[in-house]
């Protein structure tokens, strides 16, 4: 039987209908909910055969095949499914909404439903047919979790392993804890992608997992270990990458690239105990990330796909990000109360992305590393995955910010 939860969610859109096509302007908690229930309604809980279009709950004898895959790309198993489960749980806190509550759950309740079936098709070394816009399977990486990028929905199932001690978790953490344990590091911890090097997205890989498990100086370690090669001392913005070839750093200041960084950041500070020797440092190196961040936001809110070229364009899941961590760091008492505005001039120019459905515009594609033109020609995607969770977790700070403000 399929989650109850999820099923439960499902229902619940649907008696929702009636909200409105574009929120009220100055109305983050509408705002907010246009695209969550986006979400919601886009999280169907299913198999698809996608050969036929017939659609299948129960897949306890389903024989294998490639073209049965899950239905909704907000269901696969990507580090970006879990930066959404993020932003819905802290959506359903700050908005006191309890049809909000267990989604993340529910995602992996259905996952684990199926797999038995996913375990088939693995078996038969079949590649199941991918969802969105992606050209990866949905569930590949569970199975096969050889890059740091490939760690999936690792937080979530540790939460739940934790908290009901099902077996069922156990082989996947396994592999997880195996695979950080065999990952390459430099000396001071930080964790490297063999022949290439230290990137900024890979903290967010790690760090929830890390700190989930009270290990925290190896958290630290993925944090400062990006800043310490990565932070350009006169601009304080993050190169993309510590080329291992080079023993320097290379790429552009991208957007993402120091919103994943920022994330992780965020994620450490909420976790380290106050009483821990190094957390003046990890706040002290939060706040100069965030300074220079605050230096290179756009006149009119929002950050560029490359930071400090404003001929690039105003990129959606970056912005998202960064305004998380800023307006988060404003919430937490990290940052002083000078950058909340422009937090909020950063939430006010990401509603230009919303379209009237709650789907997301403007979206960099999946990025590795290049010179300027790579960067700037990058895909401007529509629905992308990287988008939802930045922009969701982005408003719940939004709305904890204002709240604050009007007490």
């Amino acid at each position: 039987m399929t989650s109850r939860l999820c099923r439960f969610a499902i229902v619940l859109v649907l008696w929702n209908t009636h909200a409105p096509a574009r929120a009220a302007e100055n109305d983050p908690a509408a705002q907010l909910r246009v695209v969550t229930e986006h979400v919601l309604k886009e999280t169907t809980c299913r198999l698809i055969d996608r050969s036929n279009g017939q659609a299948f709950e129960d897949s306890t004898n389903l024989a294998p095949k490639p073209e049965i895959s899950i239905e909704s790309k907000f269901n696969a198993w990507f580090y970006q499914t879990w930066l959404l489960a993020d932003g819905m749980r802290r959506v359903a806190e700050s908005l006191d909404e309890p049809k909000y509550r267990g989604y993340s759950e529910a995602n992996l309740d259905f996952i684990f439903h199926h797999m038995g079936y996913f375990q088939r098709q693995h078996d038969a070394h079949m590649k199941a047919a991918p969802v969105g816009d992606g050209k990866l399977s949905p569930i590949g990486f569970y199975f096969d979790l050889s890059a740091l990028w490939h760690t999936g929905l690792a937080p979530l199932v540790l939460e739940r392993s934790q908290a009901m001690k099902d077996a069922k978790y156990d082989p996947f953490l396994k592999r997880m804890r195996q695979f950080m344990a065999e990952c390459p590091r430099f000396d001071d911890g930080l964790l490297y992608r063999p022949g290439k090097g230290a990137m900024t997205d890979d903290p967010f890989m790690t760090v929830p997992f890390l700190v989930r498990e009270g290990r925290f100086d190896e958290a630290i370690a993925q944090v400062l270990g990006t800043h310490a090669r990565l932070l350009d001392a006169e601009k304080h913005l993050l190169r993309h990458l510590w080329d291992l070839k080079a023993q320097k750093p290379a790429g552009e200041f991208w957007g993402r690239g120091n919103g994943w960084t920022v994330l992780a950041h965020a994620e450490l500070l909420a976790a380290l105990p106050k009483e821990h020797p190094r957390r003046a440092e990890v706040l002290a190196t939060f706040v100069k990330h965030m300074n220079g961040l605050r230096a290179c936001a756009d006149p009119e809110g929002g950050w560029h796909q490359v930071l400090d070229h404003a001929e690039s364009w105003l990129e959606t899941s970056a912005t998202g990000m960064i305004t998380y961590g800023m307006a988060r760091g404003v919430n937490e008492g990290w940052l002083d109360a000078s950058f909340a505005e422009t937090a909020l001039k950063a939430w006010k120019a990401l509603q230009s992305k919303v379209t009237p459905e709650g789907d997301l515009l403007d979206v960099c594609g999946s990025t590795d590393t290049g010179d300027l033109k790579y960067y700037l020609n990058r895909p401007r995607l529509q629905g992308d995955l990287h988008g939802f969770g930045s922009y969701l977790l982005a408003g719940a700070e939004i709305v904890r910010l204002q709240s604050k403000q009007n007490r």
